[in-house]
């Protein structure tokens, strides 16, 4: 299987990352890395994209006392039968957060 259009992660701040270009053999794992904005920030949310319709939303809760900047990578898996997941990992203290993701209503191809 092949993923429809382009899938893409935003984050609240605007930036954005593909998780699989239009094309693209299907299942998939794509590791982003997004970055802290502010010091003490306690939650990460990505929208992921189909094209420009929004189709899920997801929320990591942080642990405290992260600088800005701190770098968390975020690996999603999109599956043959296009579901999605995500797994966020701080490394410097060696967590992991999964998140769900909550379907947006916006576009139709993808199942959360």
């Amino acid at each position: 299987m092949q993923a429809p259009v382009d899938l893409v992660a935003r984050t609240g701040d605007g930036k954005r990352q593909v998780v699989a270009r239009a094309g693209a053999s299907l299942p998939c794992e794509t590791r982003l890395v997004f970055a802290t904005s502010q010091a003490g920030q306690t939650t990460l949310e990505l929208e992921l994209l189909e094209g420009e319709a929004s189709f899920a939303r997801a929320r990591f809760e942080l642990p405290r006392g992260l600088p800005a900047n701190c770098w968390i990578p975020v690996f999603v898996s999109l599956s043959a039968k296009l579901r999605v997941s995500a797994e966020a990992r701080e490394n410097l203290r060696r967590i992991r957060i999964d998140a769900a993701f909550e379907t947006t209503g916006e576009a139709e191809h993808y199942a959360v």
